[in-house]
């Protein structure tokens, strides 16, 4: 049974509703790297923009139903298949005979729900970059608060089809928040279906974060608040990192901290 982490019934939605500017962003550590690892690649959204440039990316995901989607993608542009290889697997579990000068985990560290979770992904994202390879990931925080559906989209498309979206929230126990997205769907006015999709997001600090990192081998070189390179600055909700994988030099000078500080 493919557990649901929030995109088996609407990921033929997903890109109809992402407006997120960020492809520049990701094309700019892309351009400079040459080969791309993109873990949670989703429906394509930011490795086939990359592809047509001529990058060539490895993508990780583990949602049948988003790879799907993803593969339409490629059916309907067979040329991207020199750059593009779609692999059935997740951040914990992935296993491959290359390591990359840099690595996109966009959208899918708000969904590991666990330290035990977050520290074996970044643990084997780490193990997949060359030397000094880096890693660039995107992270909500703060979020943490119960908010009823409301709408939040409306989109209209051809042949008289109008798409609806509400989003609400509930807060649970365990730093966890229960995400509850709702799609309707009308033609010529009149609805057709309804879609109700639930998903589950956790609550980390940026501090928090920034531990993990440095426990998997991670040191931060940057951190920004928006897809337009803006410093991070305190009390902004996204945070999105760029962060180095550690030399040998640079592991054994914490390990000796470490050590000293015991």
């Amino acid at each position: 049974m493919v557990e649901d982490k929030g995109y088996e019934k609407s990921a033929h939605l997903y890109d109809l509703f992402d407006k997120k500017e960020n492809i520049p962003f990701f094309h700019h550590f892309a351009q400079q790297a040459g080969k791309i690892l993109d873990i949670g690649a989703g429906t394509g959204r930011i490795a086939i923009p990359l592809a047509r440039k001529g990058i060539k990316v490895v993508c990780v995901e583990p949602s049948p139903a988003m790879r799907k989607e993803f593969n339409k993608k490629i059916e309907k542009e067979p040329i991207l298949r020199k750059n593009i290889t779609l692999i059935d697997d997740s951040a914990q579990s992935f296993q491959l005979q290359e390591q990359f000068p840099a690595a996109f985990l966009s959208g899918c560290f708000d969904h590991f729900l666990s330290d035990k979770e977050r520290i074996t992904s970044l643990a084997n994202i780490n193990h997949h970059l060359q030397r000094k390879g880096k890693l660039i990931f995107d992270i909500f925080i703060g979020l943490m608060t119960s908010t009823p559906l409301r709408l939040v989209d409306e989109i209209k498309r051809e042949a008289g089809f109008e798409y609806k979206r509400y989003i609400g929230s509930k807060v649970q126990p365990r730093e966890r928040i229960e995400i509850l997205l709702v799609y309707k769907i009308y033609k010529n006015g009149e609805l057709v279906e309804t879609i109700e999709q639930k998903s589950t997001a956790s609550k980390i600090s940026r501090e928090k974060v920034h531990q993990l990192l440095n426990e998997t081998g991670f040191v931060v070189l940057k951190e920004y608040q928006d897809y337009q390179f803006q410093p991070f600055e305190e009390g902004n909700n996204l945070l999105i990192i760029e962060a180095e994988k550690k030399g040998e030099t640079t592991k054994k000078q914490n390990n000796s901290s470490m050590t000293v500080q015991r």
